[in-house]
């Protein structure tokens, strides 16, 4: 009786006991995050170094004017991206955290993925000339092609249950896939407003519409909250 009881708590010991794969498997993951999460740090830490006044300053009106011009279209500028990265890194960690699995081809998307996030300070050196109107569509192609290859990590680890566990429901990856993609997308369709005159003139002032992307990503959530209720 006494050796059957040692036997069982031997099996459970051992079957809660990670397996050398498990193992291997956490570590890789782990080291993806804090690859991922160190090129994010870095990337906001480069886009904050653009917000300054430049030297030469003389008298107090051109003060003013830096400050307007550089300054304070710096600091939203700087808003903008840096909201946009965290949404991007947040979904990055979400699904870091379902993942169960890891190979190959996630590890170069994920480097795609990496090599968007780590381009943000260099793109964001063209908003010095936001004038004009190729460099507002050069800086959000590159952020919604950071939105992109995130949606390509979601739908490969999600196809299939590829390297997710299998309880996961299959029905909802449509909402998943879309939910990741609405930043992306608005980005891009609000490319279209400078065919608009007035946009045409001062294509910096598209980025303000992009304040509406939380009331956006409001409305999909509560509308994709009904449908699954209803399912």
């Amino acid at each position: 009786m006494e050796a059957s009881e040692n036997r069982n708590e031997t099996g459970t010991d051992e079957a809660r006991r990670p397996t050398a794969l498990e193992t291997l498997k956490k570590a890789g993951e782990d080291r993806i995050t804090m690859l991922s999460d160190g090129i994010f740090a870095i990337a906001i830490t480069l886009l904050v170094l653009d917000i300054r006044i430049p030297d030469g300053v003389a008298n107090y009106e051109a003060f003013k004017e830096a400050l307007t011009d550089d300054f304070f279209d710096g600091t939203l500028f700087y808003a903008i991206t840096f909201a946009v990265l965290a949404a991007y890194w947040m979904n990055h960690r979400r699904l870091m955290n379902i993942v169960e699995r890891i190979d190959g081809i996630f590890l170069w998307l994920n480097l795609l993925f990496l090599a968007f996030v780590a381009f943000f300070p260099v793109v964001s050196n063209l908003l010095k000339f936001s004038q004009f109107p190729e460099a507002v569509v050069i800086y959000t192609v590159v952020l919604a092609g950071c939105g992109y290859s995130s949606l390509l990590l979601w739908i490969y680890a999600f196809k299939n249950h590829r390297l997710v566990s299998v309880d996961r429901a299959i029905h909802h990856n449509a909402s998943r896939f879309i939910g990741v993609s609405i930043i992306p997308t608005f980005l891009l369709l609000t490319l279209f407003l400078l065919f608009v005159p007035y946009f045409r003139s001062s294509p910096s002032d598209l980025f303000y519409t992009w304040f509406l992307l939380p009331v956006v990503n409001i409305i999909w959530r509560v509308g994709s909250t009904k449908k699954d209720k209803m399912d």
